[in-house]
């Protein structure tokens, strides 16, 4: 019963970051914060997918297979959202006396 209340907990807490992140990202009229929630639905869909794996008593073997490569997906999509979204932050890096600053 406890693995169920965290996988439920978790789906709810992901679908809820979803909705306030986008809902801040209106109000502020940033298109990063806008654009952060479909990076975020391959990690809410392999928490669905470890919890349909779990309902049928861990005998369906693609769904743990698709989990995987969910949450791969899902860390790529940040990795790359990551960039992007540093790389258009107005404060340039540079370095000085080897030391990073911002300007």
């Amino acid at each position: 019963m406890p693995t169920w209340f965290v996988h439920f907990a978790s789906l709810i807490e992901w679908a809820m970051a979803i909705y306030f992140i986008y809902a801040i990202g209106q109000k502020l009229n940033n298109i990063w914060l806008k654009r952060m929630p479909w990076v975020m639905l391959p990690y809410m869909l392999s928490g669905v997918c470890a919890i349909w794996y779990h309902f049928t008593y861990d005998t369906v073997g693609w769904l743990s297979d698709a989990q995987s490569y969910l949450t791969f997906l899902g860390s790529a999509c940040f990795g790359v959202w990551g960039y992007f979204f540093l790389r258009s932050a107005k404060p340039k890096l540079f370095k000085r006396g080897g030391m990073t600053e911002r300007v």
